[in-house]
């Protein structure tokens, strides 16, 4: 009970947080105090991982190949998630000019948001609903919440089936292989959001 409060305190104060939208700066730092605060979440998670765990790379790969198939055929999931990308690059690019914000994005993108939200979504959430519900139920619903907190439309699809390969990670590999995915796609995207 006491993870599944926690992960609804998570949810709650991140969806807070996107509905009075802050200016960039103060919206940079609140979310890294936020993601913080939740770090001893961690301790709630189990901790393995298989020595197979480079398998769980070619299952992300294989779905962001679909989710690039998905997005290219259907074209209003396709523009919304080319604006939530935008959305995304503008942020890095402002929050970089804040005071200290380039070391503060780097440390919430990459350390903060792959070890807080895969232990939410995969360690907390997979694991309640997998105990309550059975394994294909929480990959669905630990899946589907952390993709429409990230974009509660149409372009939560792709971010979707992309969720479903870091559950596959966590379930079959472990959490610190979901954790290493999350950080790979994030270390792209700001990557990427550095050289537009």
């Amino acid at each position: 009970m006491i993870r599944l409060l926690i992960l609804a305190a998570f949810i709650a104060t991140v969806v807070l947080i996107g509905a009075v939208r802050p200016p960039i700066c103060a919206g940079l730092y609140v979310g890294t105090v936020i993601y913080a605060i939740f770090l001893p979440a961690g301790l709630l998670a189990k901790w393995r991982l298989t020595k197979t765990f480079p398998l769980a790379f070619l299952v992300y790969f294989a779905s962001l190949i679909a989710a690039g198939a998905v997005a290219a055929a259907v074209p209003p999931i396709r523009a919304e998630y080319q604006t939530l990308q935008e959305r995304q690059t503008k942020f890095f690019a402002e929050a970089a000019n804040c005071p200290v914000g380039e070391p503060t994005v780097a440390i919430q993108a990459l350390a903060l948001a792959p070890l807080v939200e895969e232990v939410m979504f995969r360690g907390l959430l997979f694991e309640e609903a997998r105990q309550r519900l059975g394994t294909a139920a929480a990959y669905l619903i630990s899946s589907l919440l952390f993709a429409l907190l990230h974009s509660p439309g149409l372009g939560a699809v792709p971010i979707f089936i992309i969720a479903l390969s870091l559950a596959y990670a966590y379930h079959k590999h472990g959490l610190p292989a979901s954790v290493a995915i999350h950080f790979f796609q994030n270390a792209i995207a700001l990557f990427l959001a550095k050289v537009s």
